[in-house]
């Protein structure tokens, strides 16, 4: 009979995955190394993960959810007053806080084509869809085709993130500003009084 699940020791091995993933690169790190620091045997590590690239994976799942969340309850409220704001604040908020440990599990961003990239950005883009064509029903904001425009406004935040939190070469609040005037008068949002 195999044994059950334990959430709380997958949630411990998560964590020191990540812990080991952003201090010794996600290349170098051992699975031999997050068990000792998840204070789990080796083997223990395969019942849970059938390898260092499925932890990895689950990861990336882990940041991909809370994007998710974070559209689902927020990008309806981008027609509210400083909506786009705190919406743009809080994804990158999250890119912020997930820098280190993104860059190790995709170092390469312009290159996650796999099919596990690919499928978190179509739900990523399906959300944001979805929430866009509600608010255009709703005459909220102008009417565009959802899909493009969930890409577009994906690839703002992208920049964003890029620019401000990756090179920081422009302040947050220079991006975030910019882009919520201009979505502001794509979307045909009145601005905030």
């Amino acid at each position: 009979m195999a044994r059950p699940i334990d959430p709380e020791k997958r949630q411990a091995i998560l964590q020191s995955a990540r812990t080991i993933f952003v201090r010794d690169g996600f290349q170098a790190a051992k699975v031999s190394v997050i068990a000792q620091d998840a204070g789990v045997a080796s083997g223990t590590v395969y019942l849970y993960f059938s390898s260092k690239e499925a932890i990895a994976e689950a990861l990336a799942t882990e940041f991909f959810e809370r994007a998710i969340e974070l559209m689902t309850r927020l990008l309806p409220q981008i027609a509210d007053e400083d909506g786009l704001e705190r919406y743009i604040d809080a994804m990158v908020l999250l890119a912020d806080k997930e820098k280190d440990l993104l860059a190790q599990i995709k170092p390469d961003p312009s290159r996650a084509e796999d099919e596990f990239s690919r499928c978190k950005r179509f739900e990523l883009n399906e959300v944001a869809a979805n929430a866009l064509e509600k608010l255009m029903e709703e005459g909220k904001i102008r009417r565009y085709d959802k899909n493009i425009l969930a890409s577009l406004m994906f690839g703002m935040l992208h920049s964003i993130v890029m620019g401000a939190v990756v090179f920081n070469d422009r302040p947050l609040a220079v991006y975030r500003d910019t882009a919520a005037s201009m979505l502001r008068l794509a979307l045909e949002i009145k601005p905030a009084t």
